[in-house]
């Protein structure tokens, strides 16, 4: 159903609104709806509405910053209470931006005035980029054109939420999701909307496992990113960051003569970082990050070469990553997790002992 929704706030609310948007739109998402428009008008909340003859007339403004007038029926529409109407007949939702406060209360609302379900499915994947997907997703809708769809990624991280009506039978919902998922292949991760440290954290729970982590060019956020969720303590055994050539060699042992010859940032000397906080931590997993950034040189900015190793196998995996320092660093960090669920999920890196 095409539900046009109004977001209605003073400026005050515009800063809040510019900082949750993704987050807002994915809610509407969910809800069968889309945002189309944000009206930056006073609070409607205690206003007369049947007092306009015609209507209310808001500004909206495009994407070029144009304001244009626009004639809301509210004398039309039902007044639901909490600053919200909605226009069944027409399809419009007027929203208070109040109502994101208590978001469960206005999906029944709009369950019962519009008579609207949806099924959600979603999908978490990494190293598929955004425009790839999409790209994949239209020509997929084409050949099952039962669903809407939502795409996000942030750092190499997506996720994807396929919308059905609920008219459409549940066996085809679940036929089309499963196909896209074994289309993803290596890239798919989960299927609910969590994040890569998450999801780690909840493999790592369920088998008992601990893991150690070594990481140099993110200082530290690999560690952060895993212990901001609860008993993320439990999970880890050691975390060291390394900053130095003369730390590598003092604090993991990694031989001088390998530091000298390959650099710190080579394949070589993360199987030997990897290979010695096995030894050291009597971790079950090691994790190992290591890389250039800020480099001046183009061709090494952005590399970095990560190893997830347990008692059977040691494996490096080789990267090159192009943005800013923050995109590099929050890149690199997810990577190095996903490659832990790799591990975790299916014991992927079982393949040899030392492989690029």
């Amino acid at each position: 159903m095409n539900v046009s929704v109004f977001v209605v706030m003073d400026n005050e609310k515009v800063k809040w609104l510019v900082d949750n948007y993704n987050i807002l739109y994915k809610q509407f998402f969910k809800l069968g709806l889309d945002i189309t428009q944000f009206a930056f008008v006073d609070d409607l909340l205690g206003i007369d509405y049947k007092s306009f003859s015609k209507g209310l007339t808001i500004f909206v403004e495009d994407d070029s910053k144009k304001a244009s007038a626009l004639l809301v029926p509210l004398n039309q529409m039902q007044d639901c209470g909490n600053g919200i109407f909605i226009s069944p007949a027409n399809n419009i939702v007027i929203v208070n931006i109040n109502i994101f406060n208590s978001f469960d209360d206005f999906h029944t609302m709009l369950k019962t005035n519009l008579k609207i379900d949806y099924a959600n499915y979603c999908i978490k994947c990494f190293g598929i980029g955004e425009i790839n997907l999409k790209n994949y997703l239209k020509e997929y809708k084409l050949s099952n054109n039962v669903f809407d769809y939502y795409v996000s990624t942030e750092s190499g991280d997506s996720l994807i939420i396929f919308r059905f009506l609920s008219s459409v039978n549940k066996n085809i919902q679940d036929n089309i999701v499963s196909l896209f998922v074994k289309e993803l292949k290596q890239s798919f991760y989960a299927s609910k909307d969590i994040t890569l440290s998450q999801a780690v954290c909840e493999i790592l729970t369920l088998r008992n496992l601990k893991i150690s982590i070594a990481e140099t060019f993110t200082g530290g956020e690999v560690v952060r990113s895993i212990t901001n969720n609860n008993d993320a303590n439990k999970i880890i055994n050691d975390a060291i960051v390394l900053l130095s050539t003369q730390s590598i060699n003092r604090i993991l042992g990694v031989d001088n003569k390998i530091l000298s010859q390959y650099t710190e940032v080579s394949a070589e000397s993360v199987y030997e970082m990897a290979t010695n906080v096995l030894n050291k931590t009597k971790c079950d997993i090691a994790v190992v990050l290591t890389g250039f950034i800020n480099n001046t040189n183009k061709d090494l900015n952005g590399l970095f070469f990560t190893a997830i190793g347990d008692s059977n196998a040691v494996n490096v995996y080789k990267h090159k990553a192009s943005g800013d320092k923050p995109f590099i660093i929050k890149y690199a960090t997810n990577t190095v997790i996903f490659e832990i669920i790799k591990k975790l999920r299916q014991n992927a890196l079982n393949i040899s002992n030392y492989a690029v």
